[in-house]
């Protein structure tokens, strides 16, 4: 019996052989066929067998897969058609679903990570100091140099003069003349040419002079110990805002070469009162901060805002020693009212200072190293202190 057409191209399209392959002549090629292209492209048939119109067993690779009731209607079509589609779906929630677990982990871990940031930035900002000055060297700066007339655009024009031989296409082009007069010309200009450029260095020196004249004189005040200097370098340095981790501002005393800076720090809202940590599943766990660990937290960075701008005086003034009060609003339970009171003063000593490993301190403990005034307990947090020193 010749080989079925409609087998060949069964077995041709899936690339197998079939065991028992029937076709009972009422079955309809057309509709066989369809079903063939479509088991192609939903799986590589490694085999197929007992197709006989009715049924048909299919193994494939890598899943396996079971047709039954090829003669199903359109109603069993369309039930396939819609398992597969709620497969899909449950397909898609499960992507969906990893995917925003994925994200809350990683907008978990941010968030952490901000917060441990934001804490460590509070009690270590005595850590980046201002640049240092040498007052001594600025003093001893050498006067510059008075600019000397040159005659350069001059004598480039001579040499350009002397030097011209006109080539065979300036001959030829009957130019030879033109440019030699346009030589000349320019050597009659050059001279004022010099002279404007003569004047530009004047300018240029004049301005550095007076400059140097300032930088040297105002080196002499500090180094002399001017206290009108002092506070103007240092009102200088602490231009501090609103938005400044320090405070809101820094005011400044001096008498008989003794430095007083006084800076109102933020109050204790500055500090977070949660705590914000990364659950093993990667959730976000948000919970209240104790209160001695937010009172601690507060403590340290008064004491990091104390040892800054102590820091920043010793990095631009060549004075010995500092007298700091942190002042902040607390309530005055006398009155009611919130005002400004010392809760930290603090005598910082250079030599003692630049001792310090400052990037491993913790800045409250540091103050023990320092005379000073400050009252604090963890349960209740700063009281008011009188400053160490006060001055006129």
């Amino acid at each position: 019996m010749p080989e079925s057409p409609i087998r060949a191209h069964a077995e041709a399209s899936l690339g197998v052989k079939s065991r028992a392959y029937e076709l009972r002549k009422t079955d309809c090629p057309g509709r066989l066929l369809g079903l063939l292209e479509w088991l192609t492209f939903r799986s590589r048939l490694s085999e197929v067998y007992n197709l006989n119109g009715a049924e048909i067993y299919a193994r494939s690779v890598p899943s396996t897969l079971l047709l039954e009731r090829f003669d199903m209607g359109w109603k069993g079509t369309l039930r396939s058609f819609a398992a597969a589609a709620r497969a899909a779906e449950r397909d898609a929630q499960r992507r969906h679903r990893e995917a925003v677990k994925q994200q809350m982990i990683a907008d978990a871990f941010d968030a952490v990570d901000e917060w441990e940031r934001y804490i460590a930035e509070l009690t270590t900002l005595h850590t980046e100091l201002a640049d240092s000055f040498d007052w001594t060297s600025i003093a001893n700066t050498p006067k510059p140099a008075p600019p000397v007339r040159s005659s350069d655009f001059e004598e480039q024009a001579k040499s350009k003069l002397a030097n011209y031989s006109p080539n065979a296409l300036t001959k030829l082009l009957g130019r030879t003349t033109k440019n030699r007069e346009a030589l000349e010309t320019a050597l009659k200009q050059a001279p004022a040419q010099d002279d404007e450029a003569f004047a530009e260095a004047q300018k240029r020196y004049h301005e550095a002079l007076e400059e140097w004249d300032n930088d040297t004189a105002f080196a002499r005040r500090i180094v002399a110990g001017d206290a009108e200097a002092f506070v103007e370098v240092m009102v200088e340095m602490a231009s501090i805002t609103k938005d400044d981790l320090i405070g809101s501002s820094v005011r400044f005393e001096v008498a008989d070469g003794v430095i007083h800076a006084i800076p109102e720090v933020h109050r204790d809202e500055i500090v977070p009162d949660v705590r914000l940590k990364q659950t093993a599943t990667g959730k976000l766990s948000e919970s209240k901060m104790p209160k001695s660990q937010f009172n601690l937290l507060y403590q340290d960075y008064v004491a990091s805002v104390a040892l800054k701008v102590a820091g920043d005086i010793f990095q631009t003034l060549p004075v010995d020693e500092v007298y700091v009060t942190c002042r902040t609003p607390m309530l005055n339970t006398e009155t009611g009212h919130m005002e400004s009171a010392a809760v930290l003063s603090v005598q910082i000593v250079r030599n003692t200072f630049e001792q310090l490993n400052l990037d491993a301190i913790d800045p409250s403990d540091s103050m023990r190293n320092f005379n000073h005034n400050m009252r604090f307990t963890k349960t209740k947090g700063f009281a008011a202190v009188v400053p160490l020193i006060t001055l006129d």
